[in-house]
């Protein structure tokens, strides 16, 4: 009857680990493994529920990313300075969609363009120059003028 190499492999690895550590020592290492496997088995169950919790909406730490923010009533008789607060803008817009909501609140025409023109316009209005100017140095001309 042959063995099958990984029945061999099994039973030099069981002389090996006995050899090694001595026959007190396994019963202290099955043990230690056994509580390594339990813990990592924990950790797993633990990140599942939070991923679960954030996909349902029920984890508080992401409450406050979906939830409007309390607003207090105000005092009576006292007109505030302040223009009301816009609502929270959904959790789901991407860095484009918001860059293109910025855009046309200042007025700046999206259609045709580029992430990064529209980003130069933004940045070109906010430093006072209009945005229809090109924000590249001009070319530098290596012909003398005659």
């Amino acid at each position: 009857m042959a063995m099958d190499p990984l029945e061999l492999a099994t039973i030099v690895g069981i002389i090996i680990v006995l050899f090694l550590w001595g026959p007190q020592k396994i019963p202290e290492l099955a043990r230690m493994i056994g509580r390594a496997r339990k813990e990592l088995d924990g950790v797993t169950r633990e990140f599942q529920n939070a991923a679960n919790s954030i996909q349902d909406g029920t984890n508080p730490l992401f409450a406050t990313l979906t939830s409007p923010p309390p607003s207090q009533p105000p005092l009576p008789g006292v007109k505030s300075a302040l223009p009301p607060a816009p609502p929270p803008s959904p959790a789901s817009k991407t860095g484009d969609q918001l860059l293109i909501e910025a855009a046309r609140k200042l007025g700046i025409p999206t259609q045709g363009k580029t992430r990064e023109q529209i980003q130069v316009e933004i940045i070109a209005l906010a430093q006072g120059k209009s945005g229809a100017e090109d924000p590249s140095p001009p070319p530098e001309n290596d012909d003398p003028a005659p």
